[in-house]
């Protein structure tokens, strides 16, 4: 009978490594399963002392050399987290082994050590909602309110993979909107490129050739001319202005004052603006279904959606109306805000009178995802036709100069 290696964990959490006898590698998990031995690695044959052991100091030195360890927690990273964790203590796990075996699969170093102190605190005695409040640097205040829950239904694997589902919401709704401002960003630099390329590359050339002829030039050659010579003497200053701009923008974006002019500016837009209000929706929706069927109250709720909407403009908003049910305003009355929409108006006034405000909200969600993804494509379709005139237009109006003056300068030879 084969002979199968593993390394795992056990009910303590601590490290096991040893070899099994079975038919394939299924039942060797599933006698693992039996002994209490959660499995990190399983492979046919024996571990070769000399080798394993060569294999596995490689494999330490590059895992220290991968630079992905030190990089920030991420939505995706969480995701991985939760459900692992949720499907642990679903097995029978208990939530100190879970952490554990967490803490040894997870790639990012800032995360493991988070986990490392999480286990630690829990064994100690506190709770796991009270250890998830204090990693503020990766969990939300939303995440802790939801466990807080979870712990008190007894429902906790549960509301872990609710966990999941939303942040993988919330990462396709910013991946969509990512894609819809790519692409323009994109062609809109290639075009600021174009114009600067003939501006200070071709243009100034041309000048020297027609000058040497003392060439009468037509009205669009000359104020070609003017406008590239004008940008030539002043391109010092224009630098410095738009890089100051761009300092300024990137400053006021750190501050929460500031982030919320621009994003009330972004809002504005007449399509990118409706794009992102539909994903604030669409996040607001779903989180707060989330909450309130969690059994998180409507004005915490609130309060903690908030603070998840990366739009500072929307969030204050849902802030706002936190405050206008805390006065005693219905839900409805209180969504009566510039940047909530009146879809999400008129559904919370159906979910109160129903009674089902989570699904209502749930409903939302689903709603608003949809409309952005029109919004996405109807953006793509749009300012892709847009761009190609403007820059076609600027190229064009180059070569429409150029070719008068040719044309000036060939007459006059003749």
């Amino acid at each position: 009978m084969p002979v199968f290696s593993y390394t795992g964990l056990d009910g303590r959490g601590q490290n096991q490594q040893g070899q099994v006898e079975a038919k394939d590698v299924k039942e060797a998990r599933r006698l693992l399963r039996e002994r209490a031995i959660y499995v990190l690695e399983l492979r046919e044959g024996t571990w070769s002392r000399s080798g394993g052991g060569l294999r596995a100091r490689l494999r330490t030195v590059a895992a220290l050399l991968n630079p992905g360890q030190y990089l920030k927690v991420k939505a995706g990273d969480l995701v991985v987290f939760f459900r692992q964790t949720a499907l642990m203590l679903r097995s029978g796990y208990t939530l100190v082994t879970a952490l554990d075996a967490n803490c040894e699969m997870v790639a990012k170093i800032r995360l493991k050590r988070a986990l490392r102190r999480m286990s630690d605190e829990i064994r100690k005695g506190a709770s796991f909602s009270a250890v998830v409040a204090r990693e503020k640097n990766i969990f939300s205040p939303m995440v802790a309110n939801l466990i807080a829950s979870g712990e008190q239904s007894g429902n906790l694997d549960s509301i872990l993979e609710r966990l999941a589902d939303n942040l993988e919401k919330s990462r396709e709704l910013k991946q969509q909107l990512f894609s819809a401002m790519l692409y323009p960003s994109f062609v809109l630099i290639a075009a600021v490129g174009v114009v600067i390329f003939l501006v200070v590359g071709v243009i100034p050339r041309f000048a020297t050739f027609l000058s040497a002829r003392n060439a009468t030039l037509p009205g669009s050659t000359q104020m070609l001319m003017d406008v590239s010579a004008w940008a030539l003497d002043h391109g010092k200053v224009l630098g410095i202005v738009a890089g100051s701009v761009i300092f300024g923008i990137l400053v006021a974006m750190t501050q929460p004052k500031g982030k919320q002019v621009i994003d009330r500016v972004l809002l504005a837009i007449p399509v990118i603006g409706g794009a992102i209000r539909a994903s604030a929706m669409a996040q607001a929706g779903w989180c707060l279904a989330m909450l309130l069927s969690s059994g998180v109250t409507a004005l915490e709720s609130l309060r903690i959606t908030g603070g998840v909407i990366g739009n500072l403009a929307v969030s204050h908003c849902f802030r706002r109306a936190a405050e206008g049910l805390l006065a005693g305003k219905p839900l409805s009355k209180a969504f009566e805000q510039p940047h909530i929409t009146l879809m999400m108006r008129n559904m919370a006034a159906v979910g109160e009178s129903s009674g089902q405000l989570d699904t209502v909200m749930h409903g939302v969600g689903e709603y608003y995802q949809k409309e952005l993804a029109a919004k996405v494509k109807m953006i793509s379709i749009m300012i892709e036709p847009m761009l190609i005139v403007m820059v076609g237009g600027m190229v064009g109006f180059v070569y429409y100069a150029f070719f008068q003056a040719v044309m000036s300068v060939s007459n006059r030879g003749m």
